[in-house]
């Protein structure tokens, strides 16, 4: 649960990270605020901005096109990720004696439940670095998720909370208007695009008089003054120069934007796959190409959602029997007649990403990896998820990991196998960004993160990393979040627990790669 913070403070003013630069400071972010189309079935969105007081509304108070829910059942598993059918009204929402204004009045029930619950979408064409703050409040007790992560429960017990679980205490409406409630949700619980926030709302006794409830979302503009000076090129970090390396030969920001002015991913440095090019993979998910995209912020996502009807596998092709994800998937193969946008057999490779690993990520691993044209493969950065909950695979924590093949089909494999946290990794790899580097070159490889060797090998301790039959050939760039297959180490998500693996998001900032000169 997040640490409450007392009503109006507003969010932390850190800078932002290098890619911000790339992204007009102040109100043009306010501005990049978009209305995001969720499905038929889906609940409304919106996202509005004011400059007052340097804060931008995303969702305010009494907003129209919140779904909600009070009936003698539990709702779906998936409520908190906005997918219902339920009905629609504008907030405050609620029912009783002296609830205050309301926008929408609920039924009570005959016999009443304890529990109403509540969920809307919204937009964000960029995540704010900052994360957005949540004001909320509800008569009697309530649990709060963005993109179905909690952000925050009051006046309810600890542990799980189910449809039968009662509020720990009984505030008037009028009382738990005045006591907002107050959190900052941070900019990793977010994502560009279509989100969520959900509620649920239980009552202290069920011949309750009333019930009421609204939620808003803002978040702080950055004032000229705090935004960062974007670097000179060729100066300063940013120019991506490395010592003994020079500056990149070949990199992406993630800045090209398409014919219409959007960002997208440049066509001529990566084909975005599609199951239509690729097949279906050994995954649980299948590849689709809309599920690859470039924010604001000039950072690419490739995400994984569920599925919202599962299919089988084709019978006898090998892999999991039944698909339940879409996946991102992009690589530096095959634009044009078999071609590579680039690939070299030594050098620099390096990436700065945000995985989507930590708590309730169960079976999903956001890969950064080095193919050739013959079996060999380098596996630069695969992080694995996990879950709280016991479960089959999926159970280690603050894993990434570097893998080496000699050979990735049929008998023979030959791996070698190292484990960031074990060579001193000094972060979980899920907390924010994270450069992961590999360096390769006739003398010597090294792996690096963060900027610091993790471990380096040579030609005599693992010669099969220059064996010319697996590595004698240019290698090139693959990125993906894979879903599954394994369910003996990152595990296979379970359809019956969905909030096990939330919506996954496997953000990159940039990849940059530098010739080995000799």
């Amino acid at each position: 649960m997040l640490k409450a913070k007392p009503p109006l403070t507003p969010p932390n003013k850190t800078p932002n990270r290098r890619s911000l630069t790339r992204v007009a400071i102040g109100g043009a972010i306010a501005a990049a605020l978009a209305i995001s189309t969720m499905g038929a079935a889906a609940i409304a969105t919106d996202a509005t901005a004011s400059a007052a007081d340097s804060q931008a509304t995303v969702l305010p108070f009494a907003s129209s096109g919140w779904s909600y829910y009070r009936g003698s059942t539990a709702p779906a598993s998936s409520w908190t990720s906005g997918s219902t059918s339920w009905s629609t009204g504008t907030a405050p929402l609620g029912f009783g004696l002296n609830p205050g204004q309301l926008g929408t009045q609920l039924e009570q029930g005959s016999p009443a439940p304890l529990a109403s619950y509540f969920a809307r979408g919204f937009s964000l064409a960029a995540v704010p670095a900052s994360g957005l703050t949540l004001q909320t409040w509800a008569d009697d007790g309530v649990v709060v998720y963005v993109n179905g992560v909690e952000a925050v429960r009051r006046n309810m017990p600890a542990g799980a909370i189910g449809p039968g679980t009662y509020a720990t205490s009984a505030p008037q409406s009028t009382a738990a208007r005045a006591d907002l409630i107050t959190v900052q949700v941070p900019a990793s619980s977010l994502r560009a695009g279509a989100n969520v926030i959900a509620a649920e709302v239980h009552s202290n006794w069920r011949k309750t008089y009333n019930t009421s409830f609204d939620a808003a979302l803002t978040y702080t503009v950055p004032s000229e003054a705090d935004a960062p000076t974007p670097p000179a090129p060729g100066t300063g970090s940013d120019s991506g120069e490395i010592a003994g390396w020079g500056a990149p030969t070949w990199r992406d920001e993630f800045t090209f934007k398409n014919s219409s002015g959007q960002p997208a991913i440049d066509p001529t440095k990566w084909n975005v796959r599609d199951r239509s090019d690729l097949g279906l993979l050994q995954d649980a998910a299948e590849p689709e190409s809309s599920q690859v995209s470039v924010d604001a912020a000039g950072i690419a996502h490739l995400k994984a959602d569920w599925l919202d009807q599962p299919f089988s596998r084709p019978a006898g092709q090998a892999g999991v029997p039944t698909i339940t994800h879409k996946t991102g998937y992009m690589d530096q193969r095959k634009l044009q007649s078999d071609d590579m946008s680039y690939s070299q057999q030594y050098g620099r490779w390096e990436i700065r990403a945000k995985t989507p690993t930590g708590p309730k990520t169960f079976g999903s691993l956001a890969a950064f990896w080095l193919r050739n044209s013959q079996s060999g493969e380098i596996d630069i950065m695969e992080a694995w998820g996990y879950n709280e909950t016991a479960a089959p695979g999926g159970q280690r924590i603050d894993t990434a990991t570097t893998t080496v093949h000699t050979q990735t089909s049929g008998s023979g494999n030959q791996k070698y196998y190292w484990t960031h946290a074990d060579f001193g990794a000094a972060t979980p790899v899920w907390d924010d960004f994270h450069t992961y580097a590999f360096e390769f070159t006739p003398t010597y490889a090294a792996i690096i993160v963060d900027g610091k060797q993790l471990t380096r090998v040579t030609p005599a301790t693992h010669p099969n990393l220059w064996n010319p039959s697996f590595f004698g050939s240019p290698l090139h760039v693959r990125l993906n979040l894979h879903v599954g297959p394994s369910a003996t180490y990152w595990g296979l998500p379970d359809p019956n627990n969905k909030s096990w693996t939330q919506p996954l998001d496997y953000q990159v900032d940039y990849v940059r790669i530098w010739k080995y000169q000799g």
